[in-house]
């Protein structure tokens, strides 16, 4: 693999790491999500993830130029990979450690502020598809900070992630004439 590809994925998801400890960490100070301050969370939320949409785009950048401006869609899809990899390990670590052993209060009442919103968002579903009891009484009592919610959590965000990245890669990849490939 190309040292600039792999050095880049590297500090870009170190520094995408550092953003989502920083988001958790804004949340965390502000005293979590609640009734009270969802749209602030909100808010902060969609910051964050313009923050990472600029810094993914500024490595697409720089990723471009450290290679003369001739770059592959492969190439740059590579490096956003291992940048996502990274940033997501690194934010989920942190947030999972937050919340089930610094603070293991507030992460039980982040937990309950969630699950409350998942039996609402059930209920509302109701006139649509079929939600029963059952359902709702699993949301009431689904661990959201467990090893396997924050796996299942991380897996998501990299499938959403690496969505970008494929759109990403289209737009910064260098431009061929189609009658020299």
């Amino acid at each position: 693999m190309n040292e600039i590809l792999k050095n880049n994925g590297i500090k870009y998801g170190v520094i995408l790491g550092c953003l989502g400890i920083l988001m958790h960490l804004t949340i965390y100070l502000l005293g979590g999500i609640t009734k009270e301050n969802a749209i602030t969370g909100t808010v902060i939320n969609c910051i964050f993830w313009v923050g990472y949409l600029v810094t993914r785009i500024i490595q697409c950048s720089t990723t471009k130029k450290q290679l003369n401006n001739v770059v592959t869609f492969k190439e740059l899809f590579t490096t956003l990979t291992i940048c996502i990899a990274i940033g997501i390990l690194i934010a989920q670590l942190f947030n999972y450690t937050l919340n089930n052993f610094i603070d293991v209060e507030y992460g039980k009442a982040m937990n309950e502020f969630m699950n409350e919103q998942q039996v609402v968002a059930l209920n509302a579903m109701k006139s649509i598809t079929d939600v029963s009891s059952e359902d709702l009484k699993a949301a009431a009592e689904t661990d959201n900070f467990s090893i396997l919610k924050t796996l299942q959590g991380s897996a998501m965000a990299f499938l959403i992630s690496s969505i970008m990245n494929l759109i990403l890669a289209a737009i910064f990849k260098s431009k061929t004439n189609v009658l020299n490939e």
